[in-house]
């Protein structure tokens, strides 16, 4: 018989901000520190729940949110994948 054993972040979660705010500040963080790489994908909902602890509503709502930050884009049937790296030029747009 096998076991499969998930290693779980431990995060103390601040009780004043959403959940998947801070999940998806995290996200940002280390999207910023180059751990993940534009056009690389960013961890799948289940591998949130189980890094995070999370439900799977809150972790879709993680991917959402930075989707519409322009943080990550989605390829369906894929997964999520960091955006493009933004040039100086882009901010003036």
């Amino acid at each position: 018989m096998s076991m499969t054993v998930y290693r779980l972040l431990m995060i103390e979660f601040e009780r004043d901000r959403p959940i998947w705010i801070q999940v998806a500040e995290t996200f940002t963080e280390r999207i910023e520190r180059g751990q993940y790489l534009p056009r690389h994908l960013i961890p799948s909902e289940v591998q949130m729940v189980q890094e995070f602890g999370i439900a799977r509503g809150t972790a879709r709502k993680v991917v959402a949110y930075l989707r519409e930050q322009g943080v990550v884009y989605t390829v369906p049937q894929i997964g999520s994948f960091v955006s493009p790296a933004r040039t100086p030029a882009d901010e003036k747009d």
